[in-house]
C-alpha cells in the first residue's frame, strides 16, 4: 500500500488502514508527511489572510527580504503544526490510558494521530482566517464542518490504536473535552 492509497483511506475515515500502516513500519513517515503538509497549509493560509504579514513583507525594498519573511512565516506554521500535534496526541494518550489503555505507549499514539491528521488540512485555512480576525458566520460554519470531520478521523485513529470500543472511546473523548474546555476557561480563553 502506497502513501496515496493510505491517504485516501484515512480521508474516508477507514479504521482498518492504521494496523496495515503500522504492520509495514510506515507510520513515522506518513505522520511526518501529513503533519508537515498541515503546517504548510496553515502557513500559506496565514500569509493569505493576515494583513500584518503583507505589511511586514512590504517593508522590504529588496525582494530577497520579502521571500525570507514569507519562508519564516510558512516554516513557523510547520513548527506550530508539530507542536499542536504533539500536545493533542498527549491529551488523547493520557485520557485513553486513564480508561484502561495503559499498555499503549505514547509514540504509537503520536504517529497514528499524525497519520490521521490529513483531514485537518481542510480546517487549517479556516483556523488561519479566524486567527487573522475573520470570524464571520461563514468561517465558523466552515470550521464546524471541517473540524468535526477532522476530529472524527482522530477519534477513529485513537480508537484503533487503543483497541477501545466506541463507548469507551466516547467516554475518553468526553473526559478529554471537559478537561480541555475547563482548562481554557480557567486561563481566560
Amino acid at each position: 500500500m502506497g502513501y496515496f492509497e493510505a491517504l485516501l483511506r484515512v480521508l474516508k475515515i477507514d479504521e482498518s488502514v492504521y494496523p496495515e500502516i503500522t504492520s509495514k513500519g510506515l507510520p513515522v513517515w506518513y505522520s511526518t508527511i501529513n503533519v508537515a503538509i498541515l503546517g504548510l497549509v496553515y502557513g500559506f493560509s496565514s500569509l493569505y489572510f493576515h494583513s500584518e504579514a503583507g505589511a511586514l513583507i512590504s517593508d522590504f525594498a529588496d525582494p530577497t527580504g520579502a521571500v525570507i519573511v514569507k519562508a519564516i512565516i510558512v516554516s513557523t506554521g510547520v513548527i506550530i503544526a508539530f507542536f499542536v500535534h504533539m500536545g493533542g496526541s498527549f491529551l488523547f494518550w493520557a485520557f485513553c490510558r486513564a480508561l484502561g489503555g495503559w499498555k499503549t505507549r505514547f509514540l504509537p499514539t503520536y504517529f497514528t494521530l499524525g497519520v490521521a491528521s490529513a483531514p485537518l488540512w481542510t480546517a487549517a485555512p479556516g483556523m488561519a482566517a479566524l486567527h487573522a480576525g475573520g470570524g464571520g458566520h461563514g468561517v465558523y460554519l466552515y470550521l464546524s464542518v471541517t473540524g468535526l470531520y477532522a476530529f472524527s478521523s482522530l477519534f477513529v485513529a485513537a480508537k484503533s490504536t487503543f483497541g477501545f470500543s466506541y463507548s469507551r472511546m466516547f467516554l475518553a473523548v468526553a473526559m478529554m473535552l471537559i478537561f480541555t474546555v475547563s482548562f481554557l476557561l480557567l486561563w481566560g480563553w
